[in-house]
């Protein structure tokens, strides 16, 4: 199966401007949504894309996308580079990964049934005092990162680990109304499992991936 790299960008003066205003009045999770799944047409067709959005600043809006299809660009909106992408990664190849994630843990209700929740948020709700609440989020955010790297192949350095950019995304999709939140992770890591690495890198990895998480990006150590 084949798989590309792209690089999306918003054109400085973009045409369709009333689409694209009315796509960001609901908010950036639905705009980004929106968007990049006009570069995949196909009434019908499933998700066989991942995406993370850019920004630099003031300078231009871009996406990073992995995906089955080669995206096609939009004239006059939306710019593409794609190459064909198989990354091949050896044990013992030291990383530096970067990743936007919607850490979510999973707690069973009253019911019986389980239900997902934000791991800063579950955290912070179970946190003694005030005073111990970042501590608490902090740490279950690298928990969270700690518990599932094995599983994408990986041996992370966690003391080099940092997160930002933590964000609560609220919108409507499809009729129904969509929470999640997102969270960045920039580290180091070793290649521990070649396989489940490249897996995670051309499938993703976690929840909300439809929605800009989930892609994994790593460069080599020299």
């Amino acid at each position: 199966m084949s798989y590309y790299f792209s690089k999306v960008q918003l054109s400085s003066q973009p045409q369709g401007r009333e689409l694209l205003r009315s796509l960001s009045a609901q908010g950036d999770a639905y705009f980004d949504h929106a968007l990049i799944w006009k570069l995949f047409p196909g009434d019908g067709a499933a998700r066989d894309f991942l995406f993370r959005r850019e920004r630099e600043g003031n300078g231009p809006l871009s996406y990073y996308a992995v995906s089955q299809r080669a995206p096609l660009a939009i004239e006059g909106m939306l710019t593409v580079q794609s190459k064909p992408y198989a990354p091949k990664l050896n044990v013992g190849e030291r990383i530096r990964f970067d990743l936007r994630a919607n850490p979510v843990v999973s707690r069973k209700t009253e019911g019986g049934t389980s239900r997902r929740h934000d791991v800063l948020m579950d955290a912070k709700r179970l946190a003694k005092g005030v005073s111990g609440r970042k501590d608490a989020m902090d740490a279950a955010a690298l928990e969270w990162l700690a518990k599932r790297a094995a599983e994408w192949g990986l041996s992370v350095q966690m003391e080099s680990v940092l997160t930002s950019g933590y964000t609560q995304h609220r919108l409507r999709s499809k009729g129904r109304n969509i929470e999640f939140s997102s969270l960045d992770y920039i580290g180091m890591a070793q290649v521990a499992d070649p396989q489940r690495l490249a897996v995670a890198l051309l499938q993703g990895v976690g929840h909300a991936r439809s929605f800009g998480c989930g892609l994994l990006l790593v460069k080599r150590l020299q």
